[in-house]
């Protein structure tokens, strides 16, 4: 204010400099804070739980979609868990089997072919399910020879080879039904052949029928193109196949072990 008295009194014979000064001195009263040389700057912060912060509705929003966000995870995993639970549905005492083989696999060995728009009452189908009648002639003879063993492993994997694509042309894909005749299937079949080959390493490589040998060969080639083409006519066809080759193959080693 010192300052403002001391160039009023010096400056006041210059009329331009005089009004020069009358307008500081009011700028001065009116706003002394905007001469202040030493004005200190106020940090303004914001938080954003105040409701007066601008930028609340921006926090708000992101929290809004963080909350949305969880409950559609948590969703997602509840879907993904119920699916999970019933792909074993029907397994009962199998499932631990079931989730093993799949964890182990990948979900493939108990994955089957799409044979639509095939099912049980259309000639091919019918055609490929009379196929399996082959395992049944075969563990017929070998019974009535005999070797009931043998004979009866042979007829039971007939029997549930029948159930698994009857259900594999009913229900279609990823069906609980069909998963679960495919694993029990791998049971019983396994043990027929699991049973044909100790007989085989019992008569001996040179004891063998040669023709056990070729079918048994083709057979396991017809099998392994199945999964080469995993579909429709191509499919129906090579596993017809190796109905008929491997049926033939274990009625031609059951006869060689029983004489």
């Amino acid at each position: 204010m010192r300052v403002f008295v001391f160039l009023t009194l010096a400056l006041a014979s210059s009329p331009s400099l005089a009004f020069t000064v009358s307008r500081l001195e009011e700028k001065w009263v009116s706003h002394p804070a905007s001469l202040s040389l030493n004005r200190s700057k106020k940090k303004i912060s914001y938080n954003p739980l105040s409701k007066s912060a601008p930028n609340r509705r921006y926090h708000t929003n992101i929290f809004a979609d963080n909350k949305e966000a969880k409950k559609r995870a948590s969703f997602q995993k509840d879907i993904g868990e119920k699916l999970s639970l019933d792909r074993y549905e029907d397994f009962g005492p199998l499932t631990p089997i079931a989730e093993t083989i799949d964890g182990l696999t990948g979900e493939w060995a108990l994955s089957y072919a799409d044979l639509s728009p095939e099912t049980p009452q259309t000639m091919a189908g019918r055609a490929f399910l009379a196929t399996n009648a082959f395992y049944a002639a075969a563990g017929i003879i070998l019974a009535m020879n005999g070797d009931w063993f043998f004979g009866g492993l042979t007829e039971l994997a007939g029997v549930v080879s029948f159930w698994y694509h009857y259900s594999q042309l009913e229900f279609g894909q990823d069906r609980t039904e069909v998963r679960l005749a495919l694993l029990v299937d791998y049971f019983t079949a396994g043990a027929a052949l699991i049973t044909g080959g100790l007989y085989m390493i019992d008569l001996g490589i040179s004891v063998v029928p040669f023709d056990a040998l070729v079918s048994g060969g083709a057979g396991i080639l017809a099998l392994s193109l199945c999964w080469v083409w995993e579909f429709g006519y191509p499919y129906l066809l090579l596993h017809s196949i190796w109905h008929i080759l491997s049926a033939y193959t274990g009625y031609l080693v059951g006869q060689a072990h029983l004489a």
